[in-house]
């Protein structure tokens, strides 16, 4: 079968005689190119690994503050449900954890209502820290009877 030539190159080239090695096999990467390749794989590497890092640093810190809520907030419940009427202050440690639970009167002017038996709102707050400086904060206010 005759095909006819309309001008075009052939799909495949034939190799030129500078493409070739003399005993025929093909030239490799340069020097050159192989560095460039590896520049460019090690810059990726690094800012993968650089991701990774800060990835694990946000989830500890997350799980840090889910600790530190969940601590804060079963202290909270503990004081306002199990609580007497009296002021006081408490701290301890938890887990890492530090913590601090302050009862005082609620010192806004709406709360200075007079009330049979002497009904005050107490502000109860609790306080959780831990090692890096940081720490959350949870407060509620609670009807306590008496001046105590």
């Amino acid at each position: 079968m005759r095909s006819a030539s309309i001008g075009l190159r052939a799909a495949c080239p034939q190799p030129r005689s500078n493409d070739a090695q003399p005993d025929g096999s093909s030239a490799g990467f340069t020097l050159f190119e192989t560095l460039t390749a590896m520049l460019v794989l090690s810059i990726a590497l690094v800012s993968l690994f650089e991701a990774h890092s800060r990835a694990l640093r946000t989830a500890r810190i997350a799980t840090n503050y889910a600790q530190a809520r969940i601590l804060g907030e079963s202290l909270l419940a503990k004081t306002v449900n199990g609580w007497n009427g009296k002021l006081r202050s408490t701290k301890g440690v938890d887990g890492g954890f530090a913590w601090s639970i302050d009862i005082t009167p609620e010192t806004e002017p709406w709360a200075k209502i007079d009330t049979k038996n002497n009904w005050r709102l107490r502000h109860v707050r609790v306080l959780v820290g831990w090692g890096d400086g940081r720490e959350i904060k949870l407060e509620t206010l609670k009807l306590g009877h008496g001046n105590g």
